[in-house]
């Protein structure tokens, strides 16, 4: 797995790498992608985008926004924080993020087998 894309952008390519993608937004005909190093408008669809990039490392919370599984801080049911934006679920998106993370509970009730 390539660890970058490459995108249109003003006449030329420009590289990305894939950890340096902290969110991406749908706006019109194009989309916005916030990096750690600035924000990036290529003439791409939400959709496109979400294709190229590795599932593994991206979920799409809703309808307009793709964001990086690594700049996640928390999640409770209805919203998904990172370091400087949140962004609501919506009930197909958040399905389909809760089987993608691991999430470890505490349970009271663990008893102990003794032979």
């Amino acid at each position: 797995m390539q660890s970058f894309i490459f995108i249109h952008l003003n006449k030329r390519f420009v590289r990305i790498n894939l950890t340096d993608i902290r969110y991406v937004l749908s706006v019109a005909h194009h989309v916005n992608i916030f990096t750690d190093h600035g924000e990036l408008m290529p003439h791409l669809s939400l959709k496109q985008l979400e294709e190229q990039l590795p599932a593994q490392l991206f979920i799409r919370v809703n309808r307009g926004t793709l964001v990086s599984l690594d700049k996640i801080v928390s999640f409770t049911k209805d919203t998904v924080y990172l370091k400087e934006a949140k962004f609501s679920f919506t009930d197909k998106y958040k399905r389909a993020f809760d089987e993608k993370v691991t999430i470890v509970l505490h349970q009271d009730n663990c008893t102990v087998k003794t032979q």
